[in-house]
């Protein structure tokens, strides 16, 4: 789905804790889908297999300067019967396929798969899988040498059905913003509910809470870099993004040391004005 819904009254609030939760559409039948090449690509939430791909839900919590995200969706990630819940790539229509990254942007920028112009708002983002040059769990600004890359360009592939248009993956190189965590556990059946919890833990940066407005920040996720499934919304960082952020961590930029030598050399100049007015 392309706009999953927030439940306003899902905040947990305690010693600089703040939370909220993103749902989907889940377990929805796939017997009468009608899949095309153009937008919106399927009637349904799911193109394809609901078993490989379907997200749930996914929850936000800024706390003790850390951000953690939790996606409860079911992959081909972790293949059946696996004994490790580790995320690997997966094979679908003849396609290598991996679990797509998780995606900041400003909502009072907002994002829209059918407006190009909008992908630059995706501003920060965190893979659950290693590829590339980037390692799972770590965060990055999608800026200088790292940027997008939509389903089509992703997967090279002009006969299938998915969402071509929709941004799943960070390309190019950088290094990270700050290093984190992935893991996996189990969660449900994967028919009434999502079989895996898929867990982002990264240090929260006062570069990924200047994204707030009014108190929230927008997630965009998809299930696999095919978009066969989407999860998308805004969630609360609580009413002051500072309280979010590391102990001695201020959400206000310090001034360079050049910065501090001009506005020294300032006001030493003013208070030799001053004084020779004084005299």
């Amino acid at each position: 789905m392309r706009f999953g819904w927030a439940i306003a009254g899902a905040f947990l609030w305690s010693a600089s804790c703040f939370a909220g939760t993103i749902n989907d559409t889940f377990g929805q039948p796939q017997n009468n889908c009608i899949l095309t090449y153009t937008p919106p690509y399927s009637t349904c939430d799911v193109v394809g297999n609901e078993m490989l791909y379907d997200i749930q839900k996914a929850t936000v919590t800024f706390a003790n300067g850390m951000a953690t995200v939790s996606i409860y969706m079911n992959t081909g990630a972790i293949p059946y019967g696996a004994t490790s819940l580790t995320l690997t790539p997966f094979h679908d229509a003849g396609d290598t396929l991996m679990p797509g990254d998780i995606f900041f942007y400003n909502p009072a920028d907002g994002y829209d798969p059918d407006d190009p112009d909008t992908i630059q708002n995706l501003a920060y983002g965190i893979p659950l899988i290693d590829h590339g040059s980037f390692s799972a769990g770590d965060l990055y600004d999608i800026s200088g040498g790292v940027s997008t890359e939509t389903a089509q360009v992703a997967l090279q592939d002009g006969s299938d059905f998915y969402r071509w248009d929709e941004t799943v993956l960070m390309t190019g190189s950088g290094n990270p913003d700050s290093a984190g965590t992935v893991t996996v556990s189990q969660y449900g059946n994967g028919v009434t509910s999502a079989e895996y919890e898929i867990t982002a833990t990264v240090p929260v940066t006062a570069e990924l809470l200047s994204l707030e407005s009014n108190g929230e920040i927008g997630l965009l996720f998809s299930s696999a870099d095919c978009g066969n499934d989407v999860i998308q919304g805004v969630v609360s960082t609580g009413d002051s993004a500072a309280a979010a952020l590391p102990t001695g961590v201020s959400s206000v930029p310090e001034p360079s040391p050049g910065e501090l030598t001009l506005g020294g050399l300032a006001l030493l100049i003013i208070g030799r004005q001053w004084r020779k007015r004084t005299r």
